[in-house]
């Protein structure tokens, strides 16, 4: 029976494992050949050096941790599925390079859920830049942007037509910042994994994160654009500001590799499947209570649900934009 059992398990973990490989491999290899909405929009003509542009798009690419991240999960489960099928040679006890490996991939993407989702409950211009996704030249009031980017985030798209890009933003947007990192939670309550000494885990992750912060800098300065627009308010605070809001979330990504060791050690199901609630309910926009986040953030949730028209007011700055817009679109 205990056999049984056993057998029982290790299949249901190999029938996760091929099933969460087949959901973020192929990402993560068209990542390498395709643009996505995590790319960061940056200026050929003011970049610091003149590279080739397929070195510049591979930097503005990768220059997301949430990228970086989903690069993590993939090789994770593409290396998880090749071992048990015995194309790669598996280790043991706490020499397993494989559970190192999957410590830091989760710690990693459970600080881009976290880091991601909680910042846009409290403004998504913070994760998403708004003049980028929606450039001035279309002299869009700032209302009606913040109205846009709330429900690219959480829902729901406006019935204006020209509003329908919200609804596969937002789905890829919870495809890569929820689905993707707690694959590897709900992996910590179906499989079974060894504990390493707690200071080469810990140590591992903040050397990554350490690393990474270096790569998104140097990005920025290619760039010369900031990766992310909290970023750029953290500096726009100081150095002061920016050190410490960076000492903060190196303390946070500490703080989840030992709770990713509670979870293995001692926590089981139960811990993660906290983790697991609490990113699904922050990328749902805090349902049931989306219309008080909306106020939260100086929207009228009557207007979010019914569309920006219903309100009565202009969606642009002038009267010459907006007939601008309509004669284009009744143009395509």
């Amino acid at each position: 029976s205990d056999t049984f059992h056993t057998a029982g398990c290790m299949a249901l973990v190999q029938v996760f494992r091929g099933i969460a490989a087949i959901l973020t491999v192929p990402c993560a290899i068209l990542s390498f050949f395709h643009s996505s909405p995590e790319k960061v929009k940056y200026v050929e003509d003011k970049v610091a050096l003149p590279l080739p542009k397929r070195l510049l798009s591979f930097v503005s690419q990768f220059a997301h941790l949430t990228i970086v991240s989903h690069e993590l999960t993939s090789g994770y489960f593409a290396c998880a599925v090749l071992r048990e099928c015995g194309l790669l040679k598996a280790s043991t006890g706490s020499n397993d390079w494989l559970e190192l490996y999957f410590v830091v991939a989760t710690s990693v993407g459970l600080f881009v859920a976290f880091v991601f989702w909680g910042s846009a409950l409290i403004d998504p211009a913070l994760m998403a830049p708004v003049d980028v996704i929606l450039p001035p030249r279309y002299q869009l009031c700032p209302d009606f942007k913040q109205h846009l980017l709330f429900g690219a985030m959480f829902g729901p798209t406006d019935p204006e037509p020209a509003c329908r890009w919200q609804t596969p933003f937002r789905l890829f947007m919870q495809y890569i910042h929820t689905l993707c990192p707690l694959l590897l939670v709900v992996d910590m309550m179906v499989a079974q994994h060894s504990l390493g000494p707690a200071d080469m885990e810990i140590n591992t992750t903040l050397c990554f994160a350490w690393c990474y912060l270096s790569w998104n800098l140097f990005c920025w300065w290619l760039l010369q654009t900031p990766p992310y627009p909290l970023q750029k308010r953290f500096f726009e605070l100081g150095a002061a500001w920016a050190v410490f809001a960076y000492s903060v979330l190196s303390i946070f990504a500490m703080a989840l590799c030992i709770y990713t060791r509670w979870v293995r050690a001692a926590g089981g199901a139960l811990g993660a499947t906290f983790s697991v609630a609490l990113v699904i309910w922050a990328s749902t926009g805090l349902q049931p209570w989306r219309g008080e986040l909306a106020r939260f953030q100086g929207l009228d949730p009557e207007v979010l649900v019914k569309g920006w028209q219903a309100g009565g007011r202009s969606a642009f700055l002038t009267k010459e934009a907006e007939m601008e817009f309509l004669s284009q679109n009744k143009a395509s």
